[in-house]
């Protein structure tokens, strides 16, 4: 137990310490997500309100900061470690137990979700703490453990609708081993919880047209087609790297030999559906990697079964711990000559680099009472946190599905009369210009990172918001 607290004090430290000074900015989604704690509500277009709740919280303690933003994802990580420790412990071993504790920190997913502030940071958190309830519910059958099972749940799907694969799966679990709870109340009662706590999110749903079932539902079959090999190896390269390659394995061996050992199942039933319906998604569309990353905590503790008896735990920490270096300090790929293994234009990290600076050129241009809008609500929500004074921002539709910023669309109006900032990875469109009666300033804003140009914006100063910006339905795709 003392190595484990040691070890994640210091990547507690660690990840504090790189949030505060290496050069990476908020992501679009992290933007994003801070913007909608300017807004609370409910719910939202996209994902239910864990998120900026918790942002709001945050926020309200350490301001409009950085910090302020990913400390809940660092300090949840660190949370997490210490329960699954335990869980691990119970279930197996302390060797186990300090594998799962310590290995999956150094996993590239696990690191992804203890930086970044999106939706995943508390909703892997609130899965796994459902699932190791979960477990003590099903072996012990205590009320307390029912109910604290039905909050938990509750709470991971006011993180994401993912949760929703919970009950299904904790059902098929049920009835494996404890068939004769169903005739009991208390199982039940822990559904009628989760399902009490989801009412909110339900009624802004009604009220709001069910924009969330239409938004996820595209993301499920736009772009599907005939099976495409491509999504397919897209898929498992993916899933391969998020667990930092060597422990895939090692759960793939889980859940095809694991079904004997009580321990391994329940793992298994948490883990291998998740893969398995992502899977045959990637068959005919391109799945986001992170889609089925929540099954990874089961599957981590699976792969640290099979490590723990494993002459290759040693070097599967060694072979982690170099992607860790790389996921956070990638231009290092270029001391050691290796640029072309993963170019800065490939890079994952370059996602965040950039926006504070293109705050600070945008800074320069407003004065304060100006419409400030983009056709992208990646730069719309990027502009709002580094803008000086957080302006409330806006994003227009010249050809998009809809998202959050399109609810949102009432406060343009004050600004008629007003003169507008307009930035976009692109040229002003005409039927921009359409909407001000001409322009003030322009200039185009590089962003380089490892010393080659990702992108540029096109920054515009407008004179005069009339109103009349031609846009698209809103509502004409999801």
């Amino acid at each position: 137990m003392k190595f484990v607290l040691l070890f994640n004090i210091a990547l507690l430290i660690f990840r504090i310490l790189y949030v505060l000074y290496y050069p990476m900015d908020l992501t679009p989604e992290e933007a994003q997500y801070w913007d909608w704690s300017r807004h609370l509500d409910l719910s939202y277009y996209s994902k239910p309100p864990m998120v900026a709740y918790l942002n709001y919280f945050s926020s309200s303690i350490l301001g409009h900061t950085e910090l302020a933003v990913r400390i809940v994802p660092i300090l949840l990580s660190f949370a997490l470690t210490l329960f699954t420790y335990f869980f691990a412990k119970r279930l197996f071993d302390e060797r186990v137990g300090i594998i799962s504790a310590t290995l999956p920190q150094m996993s590239v997913g696990f690191s992804i979700n203890s930086i970044l502030m999106t939706t995943d940071a508390p909703f892997i958190f609130f899965w796994a703490l459902s699932l190791i309830v979960l477990w003590f519910s099903v072996e012990y059958g205590k009320t307390i453990h029912w109910i604290l099972l039905g909050i938990l749940s509750g709470f991971a799907f006011l993180s994401k609708y993912t949760a929703v694969f919970l009950l299904p799966l904790g059902i098929f679990y049920t009835f494996l081993y404890r068939k004769e709870l169903f005739k009991e109340k208390k199982p039940y009662l822990s559904i009628a919880i989760a399902f009490l706590m989801s009412l909110p999110v339900l009624y802004w749903n009604y009220k709001h047209e069910f924009v969330s079932l239409k938004h996820v539902s595209t993301l499920a079959t736009k772009g599907a087609s005939t099976i495409n090999p491509n999504h397919l190896l897209e898929f498992w390269g993916g899933q391969i790297l998020l667990v930092s390659v060597i422990p895939f394995f090692f759960i793939l061996k889980g859940w095809l030999f694991g079904w004997k050992e009580k321990a391994l199942v329940f793992l298994t039933v948490f883990s291998l559906p998740v893969f398995v319906f992502f899977l045959i998604m990637a068959f005919v569309k391109r799945v986001e990697a992170n889609w089925p990353g929540f099954a990874y905590f089961s599957g981590f503790l699976i792969a640290s079964y099979y490590l723990s008896k494993s002459r290759l735990l040693y070097p599967t920490y060694l072979f982690s711990f170099c992607l860790f270096i790389l996921l956070h300090f990638s231009p290092i790929l270029d001391k050691i000559g290796f640029s072309k293994l993963v170019p800065p234009q490939k890079d994952p990290v370059k996602i965040g680099i950039g926006w504070e600076a293109l705050g600070k050129e945008v800074s320069k241009l407003y004065r304060g009472d100006e419409i400030v809008l983009s056709p992208f609500y990646q730069i719309s929500a990027e502009l709002a946190f580094y803008v000086k004074g957080n302006p409330r921002t806006y994003c227009i539709n010249l050809g998009r599905r809809m998202n959050q910023y399109d609810l949102w669309r009432d406060g343009m109006r004050e600004y008629v009369g007003k003169d507008g900032i307009y930035v976009s990875y692109f040229p002003i469109d005409q039927r921009v210009l359409k909407g001000f009666d001409g322009i003030i300033d322009y200039r185009v804003f590089p962003v380089y990172w490892r010393g080659k140009k990702i992108r540029e914006f096109h920054i515009y100063k407008l004179k005069s918001y009339n109103g009349n910006i031609e846009e698209e339905d809103m509502f004409q795709s999801y």
